[in-house]
């Protein structure tokens, strides 16, 4: 496998000169209101993609009172900026280094990595004064392979951001509590198009060399990735095929009339001549090898290789199994009904510039603001839990009136820098006019109040004192 070479490295200015952005610098005027603080006794462990917006979101933190020394992270080798890694690690952010896997086995060299991860924290943490520790997590391995002698020493919350977290806690439910900002409304709804976007912008420019005029596209997953990338593909003129193995799925209305769907995924790989993988699982686990269109092209929205896991751990026990160095693009002439190429080793594509950002960091400033929040409530969750009002256990949404400042905070601010929303990532009118109401961040966040699940009152009353702590801002409609 090729070595993960760095583009662009002089084009990267720390941001940390000019940071925080708009959106975490509310959020830190925020705390700096209500009087809120992480603490030096608390530190912070995060796998987090080694971006620009992860200088903003380190800093911000270190500004809310958290100790830089206290902060250990693990970066995935698919998103890694070298001058990003070096500002953090001039901060005293301890990075540990990623290792780089063999084609079509990224999950269990991650695994090993967040392993010595987690050795590297208990080690350093065992010299200080520590009390708590908060997990930012990204596909939930860190969470669910804490090892006993933290569970023991320390009172931990997580925050996941991630639909493929969210999977793997249906089968491995997470030693203690989990605030889900992956199942945010704020980050389905409106966030999905903006990583859709980048991702469909890098495949018509880079990845599709020839005209795609009479060329099929086909989409794995109508999740919220998959269908922003139908929405886009729409809006250019083109038909999506879909492949969605949950029969209850709701197509949305605005897509009804422009995706088929097709009930295999075989009948999608032969009517395809590019297939994007949005499920966030690994699809064809136990299905392949399948019949497929001669030179048919494979591309990743997910994070990892899942996607296509098995058909690259297929491929490259084949003649003439090649990876291009400067793309990392797969090809081979030996898939089962003739050539396969799958884009950057089956990692997604949004990452594939492997440079300082992935989408630009002015606008990915909701998914920033949003982890950051999520942290607030993780923390408070925490003090809930020491002295003895909540267990910290289960999966706990996001606040709703946390999502929405974020929400309100980020529309100023692409109304300030003049960046058409609407135009950019097609989002729905709809939906938009919507979100300036409580209720919509409410039905649309998971997991729903009901039988089963009941939000904590009391901390989202605490995650609502703080956004709006000393009337920092007001923001949109009140229900």
């Amino acid at each position: 496998m090729p070595s993960p070479l760095i583009r662009g490295k002089s084009c990267f200015m720390s941001r940390s000169q000019s940071s925080p952005l708009e959106v975490t610098r509310s959020l830190l005027n925020c705390a700096k209101a209500s009087g809120f603080d992480f603490g030096a006794d608390t530190a912070l462990v995060a796998v987090q993609h080694m971006l620009e917006q992860t200088v903003d979101l380190f800093s911000t933190i270190v500004d809310m009172g958290l100790s830089v020394k206290n902060i250990f992270a693990l970066g995935k080798i698919y998103s890694n900026s070298r001058p990003v890694i070096r500002t953090l690690c001039d901060m005293g952010v301890t990075v540990v280094e990623s290792t780089v896997p063999a084609p079509g086995e990224f999950h269990s060299y991650f695994r090993q990595d967040v392993d010595t991860l987690w050795q590297l924290t208990a080690e350093v943490l065992s010299h200080r004064q520590v009390k708590r520790i908060l997990v930012l997590d990204d596909a939930g391995v860190c969470i669910t392979r804490v090892p006993p002698e933290i569970l023991q020493r320390y009172s931990l919350c997580g925050v996941e951001q991630t639909s493929s977290g969210t999977f793997l806690f249906e089968e491995q439910p997470p030693p203690f509590a989990v605030i889900s900002w992956a199942r945010a409304a704020v980050k389905l709804e409106i966030g999905g198009p903006i990583f859709s976007q980048c991702l469909v912008e890098k495949f018509n420019t880079e990845l599709a060399a020839r005209s795609l005029a009479g060329e099929q596209l086909g989409i794995i997953g109508l999740g919220s990735i998959g269908k922003a990338v139908a929405s886009l593909a729409m809006r250019e003129g083109k038909h999506a095929l879909f492949y969605d193995p949950d029969p209850d799925l709701r197509i949305p209305f605005s897509l009804r009339e422009k995706i088929t769907r097709v009930e295999t995924l075989e009948e999608l790989m032969l009517r395809c001549d590019y297939v994007i993988g949005c499920s966030g699982r690994n699809p064809f686990k136990g299905k392949w090898p399948l019949d497929h269109r001669p030179g048919i092209r494979l591309i990743s929205a997910s994070g990892g290789d899942q996607e296509f896991g098995p058909i690259i751990t297929d491929l490259k026990d084949k003649p003439d199994f090649r990876v291009a160095p400067d793309t990392w693009d797969i090809t081979s002439k030996y898939g089962p009904s003739g050539p396969i190429r799958i884009a950057y080793l089956g990692y997604p594509y949004n990452f594939m510039s492997r440079s300082s950002e992935a989408v630009p960091t002015t606008i990915v400033q909701l998914e920033t603001g949003g982890l950051l929040a999520a942290l607030v409530q993780a923390r408070l969750h925490l003090d809930l839990c020491e002295t003895g009002h909540e267990r910290s256990s289960g999966i706990q949404r996001m606040s709703p009136e946390a999502q929405h400042y974020v929400y309100e905070m980020w529309l100023r601010t692409m109304r300030v820098r003049n960046i058409d929303i609407v135009e950019r990532f097609n989002y729905d009118s709809t939906t938009l006019s919507a979100a300036h109401h409580d209720r919509w961040f409410i039905e649309h966040t998971k997991p729903s109040p009901g039988e089963h699940y009941k939000p904590i009152g009391r901390l989202e009353e605490m995650m609502s004192q703080f956004v709006y702590a000393g009337d920092v801002i007001q923001v949109g409609a009140r229900t």
